[in-house]
């Protein structure tokens, strides 16, 4: 496989000099999967190599190669060339690459930076294996946790038993100042659980969740951000389906669109998911819920196109690829995301919000002005709480101005 970058023969002789030449025809494989192009694939081949002699002259074993010697040769490297981001991902997957290989051991957990990592890695552990928070969850909570320490301690030593009620008032408000309603109702909820945490574990001696001020928020206080069917059509339409990335875009905002499925839904969807035999979608959502979509024929039609025309060959079993090398999934749910920002910013769509959550707003629009009922959007959207689809009720205007009482001395 290494023959596909086109050496030299001098020039692989040198490549498989060192410890690591017996795995360089492997590692060249698996690049050339990922579908890097040649003159990319060989310059992560040159890269091994040159960390090969490294090793060889540092009289280091192959099965003493871990992050910290990767860390080592590379700041050695960059002393003497010019420095290249990419460098660091191709050791990484070197790395990887050999651990499944059982040629090196595997990683050993290093130890943690600052206290704050401590409690940090503690809190986390907590949240995945006692409460079963998903991690994307996870994250946002670890999150908000850091932050609060770091406010609260930025210039001491971290004592936790120094917290008191108007510490968290004054970190609540600091950093609801610099965030949007949602955000900072998120941050307050995250709090509640980390101070709850720390008192079950005895690290505070009073439980100071009840000192978290409630972020005001009034329910069904807005309207839903959403799209015309008109503006949905226009986005979609920009899609340009004679490029790879546009078959890709136009399947996902489908996805989006018809089906009404969150970002990180769509992201996580794999070949396995689709029954094109019974026509249905697998869709794994909220809380490890599993649902079955019909899969509709201009979704179906899409994703085929995609599959036959656009999809890179690679070996990921997920349904959407990157465009670039690596060709792997979409690293999580923004990627998704940034693909609906940009259909929507070369729609020329000016909207206070551009995201894909705009989509399953709008599809419940739609339905609702067909004269869906409220339980039959929550079905679609697969609502677990009927409360959660009570918003869409404020969009049916016609509905709502029967409702409306004539204002005293006004018009009638």
């Amino acid at each position: 496989m290494i023959d596909r970058f086109y050496p030299q023969p001098e020039e692989l002789q040198h490549v498989r000099v060192g410890p690591l030449g017996p795995h360089i025809d492997g590692f060249a494989t698996l690049v050339s999967r990922q579908g890097y192009c040649h003159q990319n694939g060989w310059q992560k081949i040159r890269l091994v190599a040159d960390l090969s002699q490294w090793l060889t002259r540092r009289r280091i074993e192959l099965t003493e190669l871990n992050e910290r010697q990767a860390v080592v040769f590379l700041e050695a490297r960059w002393k003497r060339v010019l420095h290249h981001s990419g460098e660091q991902a191709t050791i990484t997957l070197l790395l990887r690459h050999l651990r499944q290989a059982a040629v090196i051991p595997p990683p050993v957990a290093l130890a943690v930076c600052s206290p704050i990592d401590s409690i940090e890695q503690d809190y986390g552990h907590f949240l995945l294996q006692e409460r079963g928070v998903i991690p994307v969850t996870a994250g946002q909570y670890l999150a908000a946790a850091r932050r609060f320490l770091s406010h609260r301690f930025s210039t001491g030593p971290i004592k936790l038993k120094n917290l008191r009620p108007r510490d968290v008032a004054r970190f609540v408000l600091h950093d609801s100042s610099r965030r949007g309603r949602r955000s900072s109702q998120l941050c307050a909820s995250a709090l509640r659980s980390f101070l709850s945490y720390l008192f079950q574990q005895g690290r505070i001696p009073t439980n100071l969740a009840a000192a978290v001020p409630t972020v005001a928020g009034w329910r069904l206080s807005e309207l839903p951000r959403y799209l015309e069917p008109a503006q949905v059509e226009k986005v979609l339409r920009c899609c340009d389906r004679r490029r790879k990335i546009g078959k890709r875009d136009y399947a996902i905002l489908l996805l989006l669109a018809r089906l009404g499925l969150r970002a990180g839904e769509v992201g996580g969807l794999t070949l396995d998911d689709i029954d094109w035999s019974a026509g249905e979608l697998c869709v794994r959502g909220k809380g490890s819920r599993v649902d079955r979509l019909p899969l509709l024929q201009d979704v179906g039609k899409a994703i085929v196109d995609y599959l036959k025309k656009g999809r890179p060959t690679c070996l990921s079993r997920h349904l959407f690829i990157q465009c670039k090398a690596p060709y792997e999934r979409f690293a999580n749910s923004g990627s998704i995301g940034n693909v609906a920002r940009g259909a929507l910013v070369r729609a020329q769509l000016d909207l206070p919000h551009h995201g894909a959550h705009v989509f399953r707003h709008s599809l419940a629009t739609r339905m609702l002005g067909s004269g869906a009922s409220l339980a039959q959007i929550g079905q679609v959207l697969r609502h677990q709480l009927v409360q959660t689809t009570e918003i869409y009720a404020k969009v049916n205007l016609a509905a709502l101005r029967a409702l409306a009482q004539p204002w005293p001395g006004g018009a009638q």
